[in-house]
């Protein structure tokens, strides 16, 4: 025995040392029951507690030191799992100290073993992240605070953009309608200056707008094929006029080996392009301005491109350099006053190159000139090119000989400048200073096209077109929206409102005429003869021999019984974009169908009149009038049970032909839309 108390000895020193170190751990430690009551605790959390250890054991449950939401929690989410699995990890809960305050705590609790006919035991490892909560907090409140800068700048700068460009629009509609007018020599330099103002402060509109979404995140890159030599030399072509005008050269180069076709964001790389070569020519007064494309590397089918815009200007000075990518910085004071701009298009173009993971980069040389380029990470394409546009002013203006137009906008001067363009084309048309008149108008008369304003009081653009498309017995017009806003900030609204294109403020007069001659071609007549019910409730209904099913084509745009000529249009004949449409609604007139055989299998006329009502706009982008109709007709047969019992009947199997046959058109072309 005597040699055993050295070993006792060292082993209750070794247990008082456990014992002090699990008293004072850095974390707390909760031993308890099943029935939640606490067995054990450290001495780490009584401090964080401020109670006593004889206040605790055998006389609160763990969740008593929770808070209402956590003892719910506790007990239907965080014990049943440890039951299961025998622990849990990191599990998120607010203490309640005994002066009723809160620290919050991460909580690990793991099932002790225990030997037979023992009670079973469980200890929670508590973690006081009061620390980490408040600084996570406080970085959020942060993150929001700047994420509403940016948003009250992008909500400010949309704001401003609209309330200036709705006055542009009239100031450029005069200004080229006075183009159109007899005038002598200095009345025709008032409405040059008048059109080069307005057109200078568009731009500057344009590039804060462009500046804000960039900034918030809402400028993406597109994959699309584009002809590069096109491209380069619609540029150069647009700037060779203002270069001569200076008596300078302007050149673009392409070195061999430079691919043709590409696949990438065209529009982006034009606007870089613009910015640079726009810049050298105002800073650029004798000599000539180089754009020079070559390849870099090759990965592939990949290549890297070189741009650089090289001018013989008065260059910048080396302690400038960085400055001119900062917003509305320029090279010096005199600079802005001698040559005006806003000094923003080098910091959008750096933006958009950060978007292509890349970087502008400068060599400059003080009175000699300037170096502006860049490398662009492209996919060598299959041949394409440039969509051919109209010489509109070649187009025999009959062409719009019968077309009814509706004009709707608040502003009477908008509408005044939209009248003076229609008067001029001999184009008859109506005006509507209000959306409630606008609806009035369309009922009373027919029109072929409606011009639409979207922002309007008390009854704006989306809501009128909205209306009128719900009411499937009125001819359907197209629908052009006028906004100030761009067509990425509205395009989604513009479909869910059935709206068929859109024209920004302020527009050219040739912009207008364009789509008015697009859709003149298009137009439906004004009426369209109605199917009776009694025929079509006469329809046989038997099964469709294969060679009647609905034709699909290479670009399917028909069937009997829908189109989508719609959606080819709204996604400017991409076939992905036309896939998406099309399995959309697809998925969609599934949901139908099953609402249709829930509705006619109970009889259940507001389920079907729900089906209708919801269905409206998806019926209008694919054209099933046809069922559509029968649908109508089947809910009146249905309001009449049982006398038409027999209608009813024919009906319901003539809707179910029409789902299938939309339904198998439906997946027929998003599987050839590859």
């Amino acid at each position: 025995m005597e040699e055993d108390e050295p070993q006792n000895a060292t082993f209750s020193e070794a247990h008082i040392i456990a014992l002090e170190l699990y008293d004072n751990a850095p974390c707390g430690s909760i031993t308890f029951f099943k029935d939640g009551t606490i067995y054990a605790i450290n001495q780490t959390m009584l401090t964080w507690l401020g109670y006593k250890r004889e206040e605790l054991l055998q006389k609160q449950t763990l969740t008593s030191l929770f808070r209402i939401g956590g003892q719910i929690f506790f007990e239907t989410h965080f014990f049943p799992l440890i039951k299961m699995q025998g622990f849990i990890n990191e599990v998120y809960f607010d203490v309640v100290r005994k002066d009723k305050s809160i620290f919050h705590a991460l909580i690990n609790a793991r099932e002790l073993p225990s030997k037979e006919g023992e009670p079973a035991k469980y200890q929670a490892t508590v973690l006081d992240i009061s620390d980490r909560w408040r600084y996570e907090q406080e970085l959020l409140h942060a993150k929001r605070a700047a994420e509403a800068d940016i948003k009250a700048k992008a909500e400010f700068l949309a704001t401003i953009s609209h309330e200036i460009r709705t006055p542009l629009n009239t100031i450029l509609g005069i200004g080229h309608l006075l183009h159109e007018t007899p005038l002598n020599e200095n009345q025709k330099e008032y409405a040059r200056l008048l059109l080069h103002s307005s057109e200078n402060l568009l731009s500057l509109v344009n590039n804060l707008l462009d500046l804000s979404k960039i900034e918030a995140k809402k400028v993406q890159l597109e994959q699309i094929p584009f002809n590069l030599e096109e491209r380069l030399a619609i540029l150069h072509e647009t700037f060779s006029v203002k270069a001569r005008a200076k008596g300078i050269q302007l050149e673009v180069t392409i070195a061999k080996g430079v691919p043709k076709y590409l696949l990438g964001d065209p529009v982006k790389l034009n606007q870089i392009l613009t910015n640079l070569i726009g810049n050298a020519i105002k800073f650029t007064k004798t000599g000539k301005i180089t754009l020079e494309v070559t390849t870099v590397k090759r990965r592939g089918e990949e290549r890297q491109l070189h741009f650089s815009v090289t001018d013989t200007g008065m260059g910048i000075p080396p302690e400038k350099l960085e400055a001119i990518f900062q917003e509305f910085s320029q090279a010096s004071y005199d600079v802005s006053v001698e040559f005006g701009g806003t000094g923003l298009g080098l910091t959008i173009s750096q933006k958009l190159l950060e978007l292509h993971g890349s970087t502008m980069e400068v060599k400059s040389t003080l009175g000699e000139g300037s170096c502006f380029h860049f490398s662009i990470w492209y996919t060598e394409s299959k041949k394409t090119s440039l969509p051919q546009k109209k010489d509109i002013t070649k187009i025999d203006k009959r062409a719009l000989k019968g077309i009814h137009v509706l004009v709707v906008d608040d502003n009477p001067d908008n509408i005044f400048i939209a009248s003076q363009y229609l008067s001029q084309w001999n184009v008859p048309f109506k005006k509507a200073h209000s959306g409630t008149k606008a609806l009035e108008l369309l009922s009373e008369d027919s029109f072929d096209l409606v011009l639409l304003d979207l922002q309007m009081p008390k009854m704006d653009g989306y809501q009128v077109a909205t209306t009128l498309r719900s009411d499937p017995s009125k001819k359907q017009p197209v629908i052009i929206a006028f906004s100030a806003s761009s067509v990425g900030e509205v395009s989604d609204r513009l479909a869910e409102a059935g709206i068929d294109d859109y024209l920004p403020k302020p527009f050219e007069p040739n912009e207008l005429l364009e789509k008015l001659l697009q859709y003149s071609v298009q137009r439906t007549p004004h009426s369209k003869k109605k199917k009776s019910k009694a025929v079509l409730s006469k329809r046989p209904t038997q099964p469709k021999k294969k060679s009647d099913a609905p034709r699909i084509a290479d670009h399917p745009s028909d069937t009997p019984s829908f189109t989508i000529d719609k959606y080819v249009k709204m996604a400017n004949n991409r076939p992905e974009y036309i896939k998406k449409f099309v399995l959309s609604t697809l998925d969609a007139f599934e949901t139908y169908h099953q609402d249709f055989e829930k509705s006619v299998a109970a009889k259940d006329a507001e389920g079907l009149s729900g089906l209708i009502h919801k269905s409206t706009m998806s019926f209008f982008y694919i054209e099933a009038n046809r069922l559509g109709t029968l649908l109508n007709a089947c809910k009146e047969s249905l309001s009449n049970l049982p006398e038409s019992e027999a209608d009813f009947n024919g009906l319901v199997a003539q809707c179910r032909e029409e789902f299938t046959i939309i339904q198998h058109g439906l997946t027929e072309i998003g599987t050839k839309q590859q």
